[in-house]
C-alpha cells in the first residue's frame, strides 16, 4: 500500500469515525516517516476548514470551535489552544499566525482538528470520495 493511499485511507477512517483504523494508520504512518503527510493532511485540513467556515468567521467563532474540539478529543489537551486557533485562522487566510509554528506541531494540530471537522460533516460515501479526490488533487500540486 502506498503512503498516499494510507493517507487517503486515514482521511476516510476519520470521516467514518473508525478510530481503531485511524490508530493503526497513524502507527503505520509514524513508522514510515509521514512521507507526503504534510501535503495531504494539510490539503484536507484547508479544504475542511474553508468548507466549515465558508459563510464567514470571527476569531471568537474559531476559538469556540477549538474549545469544542479540545473537549471532545482528549488527545488535543497537550496542544496549545492558541496554536490551534492560529492554524484554523491561517487556513482561512491569516497565514502570519503560523509563521513560527513547527511542521510537526502543525501536523499534530491538523490531524486533531481534521478529525472533528470530518466528524461534524457526516458525509455520505459519495461525498467522502469526492472530498478525498479533491484532497488528492490539491496535495498533488505540492508533492
Amino acid at each position: 500500500m502506498s503512503v498516499r493511499t494510507e493517507l487517503s485511507d486515514l482521511i476516510r477512517a476519520m470521516a467514518r469515525r473508525d478510530w481503531s483504523t485511524v490508530d493503526q494508520l497513524l502507527d503505520t504512518l509514524e513508522t514510515s516517516g509521514w512521507q507526503g503527510g504534510s501535503q495531504v493532511i494539510g490539503a484536507a485540513f484547508a479544504i475542511a476548514v474553508n468548507d466549515r467556515f465558508a459563510s464567514g468567521h470571527s476569531p471568537t467563532e474559531v476559538a469556540r470551535y477549538v474549545t469544542e474540539t479540545r473537549a471532545q478529543f482528549p488527545a488535543s489537551e497537550s496542544l496549545s489552544a492558541l496554536e490551534m486557533e492560529g492554524l484554523v485562522r491561517a487556513a482561512l487566510g491569516e497565514t502570519h499566525l503560523v509563521e513560527h509554528m513547527s511542521p510537526e506541531t502543525a501536523l499534530q494540530i491538523q490531524i486533531v482538528l481534521l478529525g472533528k471537522l470530518l466528524r461534524d460533516r457526516s458525509m455520505t460515501e459519495d461525498q467522502l470520495e469526492d472530498f478525498v479526490a479533491d484532497v488528492e488533487r490539491t496535495a498533488a500540486e505540492f508533492l
